[in-house]
């Protein structure tokens, strides 16, 4: 099933590839050629990408809305304490950074299981005579502008987008993940030998890769700190373990398994 694509030239500038990992996150494993170098899991195949490349996305399974707002807030977030993470090797995690991890873990896992089932999604749902009318047939310029400022519309074939239902879902999937990661105490991981492997997803597993030598984890008994070949090798596997479809790192020849 294909996705719904706006009118040409996007007038209304809707975001079409929904990246499930972010793009702020993906360049943070980029090479000199600003490229990750990436891994399909059902070809075996292994190839270079940019972080805005299509297999990091999904596309248009969430509405702008969603996309533009508290998604947007989650990774803004995240992201901000990312840079301070890695501008400062002393620095030390706190309670108070928790929820913003945990937010965003959830966020990330859970748009990867969307984008997992994107091509079973119908991009309309539901149909029926028109026995009442609508008041207005809205043009599917004016249904992009209302998408765009956050208003939803039903459709004059008595449809809406399945954009409209996924969102909400999301959100409740990600409050009801948030709350039962409450009590997850977060460690910095450092790699001393070897770098990071980044899967689809991390569903499995509470770990976030934040760069090629330094990841979160929520497991207490990886101690210490800091890993060698062996420790990275480790994570690298249960990464490789949990990708649906793909999994990517700087240099895969860098990474032991």
């Amino acid at each position: 099933m294909t996705f719904e694509r706006p009118q040409k030239g996007n007038p209304h500038k809707l975001t079409m590839n929904q990246h499930t990992f972010p793009s702020a996150s993906i360049d943070r494993f980029a090479n000199e050629k600003g490229a990750v170098q990436v891994l399909r899991k059902a070809s075996d195949k292994v190839f270079h990408a940019r972080p805005a490349d299509r297999i990091f996305c999904a596309q248009r399974v969430w509405d702008q809305q969603a996309e533009g707002g508290f998604m947007k807030d989650i990774e803004d977030a995240f992201q901000a304490l990312v840079s301070v993470i890695l501008d400062d090797p002393a620095f030390r995690l706190g309670r108070q950074h928790f929820t913003v991890i945990n937010e965003f873990y959830c966020l990330w896992n859970i748009r990867a299981q969307w984008k997992k089932n994107e091509r079973l999604a119908d991009p309309s749902i539901g149909s029926a005579p028109e026995v009442i009318g609508l008041r207005h047939h809205y043009t599917k310029d004016e249904q992009e502008l209302l998408e765009a400022e956050g208003i939803g519309y039903i459709r004059p074939d008595l449809t809406i987008s399945s954009r409209s239902l996924v969102a909400p879902s999301i959100r409740l999937n990600l409050s009801d993940a948030v709350r039962a990661m409450s009590g997850e105490t977060w460690q910095l991981l450092q790699a001393v030998e070897g770098e990071f492997v980044v899967p689809d997803n991390f569903f499995k597993w509470l770990f976030v890769p934040l760069s090629p030598t330094v990841c979160l984890c929520a497991h207490p008994e990886l101690n210490p700190s800091t890993l060698h070949r062996d420790g990275v090798a480790v994570i690298n596997r249960l990464a490789i373990e949990a990708s649906i479809d793909y999994y990517f790192a700087r240099d895969l020849d860098h990474c032991p398994k």
